[in-house]
């Protein structure tokens, strides 16, 4: 159809990339002062003309690097205070890692208050600082003395200046808004997610896809946030600052793990349950050392850091693996596309913010990952909520239909009918997928409780039946039908239907077994189940031939059993005696 109102489009787009010529060329054109220099003057650098008191000059970046010192031992570092001092003015500085005092001529100018507490680290984390300068003071020498905590941890003393307070916190605030915006922007968005999650999940098909994501977003924007020292600002004490920094990134790789498993599965459960046991073990353990006083969580940091790269390298792996089987497999679509930046973005980023940490590099020690970050969640959230409100959508309008026409009316599973066309629409996408399982079930001696027993305890045997295949069976990969009147099967399909196929038959066989075993139980429950398998190795095959042989399995399961089980007539006739 015409669009009747392309002129209009047109002429509105034009609108729009004039009003952006109009306000962003001036902006990047005709600057100013600002507010900031107008009414508190600039600030004057002082980040030179530092020395020890041997006279050697001093980086003050990498102060733990100086020569001749060592972790907990007392130092000091002077400098002239210029003769540009007005009157308001003061010493503006953010100390990292280190204890400190200010002298002027000898005499304590600042002793900043240090809170205690067994949560706290041994330093005092990140800090601002506004030393006030009186006026006379002008041209005497400033002593900063100073003791750093962490002997391989980076102390520092940076942003350093002369100014109006009131001038340096608010240029302080304008450097790093956008930095503080993007972390709050991300913690919004996960809040989003795990409130999407809530509607989404209240249907039979547990999903938690975007629970996961959003935990992962909220803590990764914790962590960001804490490393823009900001919030410092406003709280009375800063400590609690290095411990929500450190603590975070303990919380970061259990929902990236489980996010991955619900989002595409792995081959090998082993590796879900691997990486969430150590997360686990590393928190309870550096805790632990922390509590006891051995070691800090900022000194165990190094494990968490190899908790955050091994992570990463999951991701990675995953991104790899995902691309091999799209590669494979004639659909593209936007959703797999948005995935594989996203999950690179956040991978790359969280391995070059960890290496900048150690090599030293920069303040911020989350620049990449906030960046990395922002784009995995524009990316990631973007399609996952799409994807899974239109379900959604379609579930709401469609969920009384499917009811009556897919659904069986005794054990409120699927029926033939659904069994059926899921059958049809596998066949149609069974080369794009790693593999499909289909498990056949029979149900033994229903004749003989319809025929003496009476036909509402044959009911209350193929009710009981479902629901030890259902919750035996039935995941996310896998859906349970009732196919005829004392049928049953299960479709399974995902990248490892086998090791899915023999921890439910195994869960299967001991849910029967218990069940049997009841003392007041009014039947006997015997199933036999036949199970084949669509793989790489079966081109060329229909889904109907593995159907066809999973049933014959099964037949010659229920062949078995029935040689070796005591025949109905006498099991009942002993438990009624």
């Amino acid at each position: 159809m015409k669009n009747r109102n392309a002129k209009y489009d047109i002429a509105y787009t034009a609108m729009i990339v004039f009003f952006m010529i109009v306000v962003i060329w001036p902006s990047l054109h005709f600057k100013g002062r600002n507010l900031t220099e107008d009414f508190f003057g600039g600030e004057t650098a002082y980040e030179t003309g530092w020395y020890t008191t041997d006279g050697a000059s001093v980086t003050l970046n990498k102060l733990n690097e100086i020569e001749g010192t060592k972790a907990g031992e007392e130092y000091s570092i002077y400098n002239v205070i210029p003769d540009t001092v007005k009157e308001g003015d003061a010493l503006c500085f953010r100390s990292k890692n280190i204890f400190f005092q200010v002298y002027i001529d000898g005499e304590l100018q600042y002793d900043p208050y240090v809170p205690e507490s067994s949560i706290y680290t041994k330093s005092y984390g990140t800090k601002w600082n506004y030393i006030n300068i009186p006026v006379e003071d002008a041209g005497k020498q400033i002593e900063i003395r100073m003791t750093y905590v962490y002997e391989s941890a980076r102390s520092c003393i940076d942003h350093i200046c002369i100014a109006q307070p009131a001038g340096a916190i608010l240029n302080t605030l304008s450097s790093k808004m956008t930095a503080f915006i993007t972390c709050v922007l991300l913690l919004f968005v996960g809040l989003l997610l795990i409130i999407a999650d809530i509607p989404i999940n209240m249907s039979t098909q547990k999903n938690h896809e975007l629970r996961y994501l959003g935990f992962f977003a909220i803590f990764i924007a914790i962590w960001c946030t804490s490393e823009t020292n900001l919030i410092q600002f406003y709280m009375g004490d800063n400590r609690i600052m290095q411990v929500v920094s450190c603590a975070s990134l303990m919380l970061i790789p259990i929902p990236t793990v489980l996010y991955l498993d619900t989002a595409f599965g792995f081959r090998h459960r082993m590796v879900v349950r691997l990486l969430c046991t150590m997360s686990i073990v590393v928190f309870t353990v550096c805790w632990g050392l922390h509590f006891s006083g051995i070691a800090d969580i900022h000194e165990t940091l190094s494990v968490s850091h190899f908790m955050l790269i091994f992570t990463a390298i999951v991701l990675l792996y995953s991104i790899i693996r995902n691309s091999v089987v799209t590669s494979h497999s004639q659909t593209r679509n936007v959703y797999r596309i948005l995935r594989t930046i996203g999950l690179s973005g956040i991978s790359v980023a969280t391995v070059a913010d960890v290496i900048r940490y150690y090599r030293g590099n920069g303040t911020d020690s989350a620049m990449f990952v906030r960046v990395g970050l922002l784009l995995f969640i524009l990316c990631f959230g973007s399609s996952s909520l799409e994807k899974t409100i239109n379900a959604v959508k379609l579930g709401v309008r469609s969920e009384f239909v499917a009811q009556l026409a897919y659904l069986d009316g005794l054990t409120r599973i699927g029926n033939r009918t659904s069994f059926e066309e899921n059958l049809v629409d596998l066949e149609r996408v069974k080369d794009d997928v790693p593999a499909i399982g289909i498990v056949m079930f029979d149900v033994n001696d229903l004749k003989y409780i319809n025929d003496h027993m009476g036909h509402h305890q044959g009911d209350a045997m193929l009710v009981k039946c479902a629901d030890i295949i259902q919750e035996s069976f039935e995941n996310e990969d896998s859906k349970c039908f009732r196919i005829g009147g004392d049928e049953f099967a299960v479709l399974i399909s995902s990248d490892h239907v086998q090791e899915r196929y023999e921890e439910s038959i195994a869960l299967f066989s001991d849910k029967m077994k218990q069940y049997n075993e009841l003392p007041d139980k009014e039947f006997r429950i015997s199933i036999a189940c036949g199970f084949a398998v669509y793989d790489k190795n079966c081109k060329g095959r229909k889904l109907m031939d593995i159907y066809q042989e999973a049933d014959k399995q099964m037949y010659s399961n229920k062949k078995e059993i029935k040689a070796n089980q005591i025949p109905p007539e006498e099991y009942y006739r002993v438990q009624s005696s």
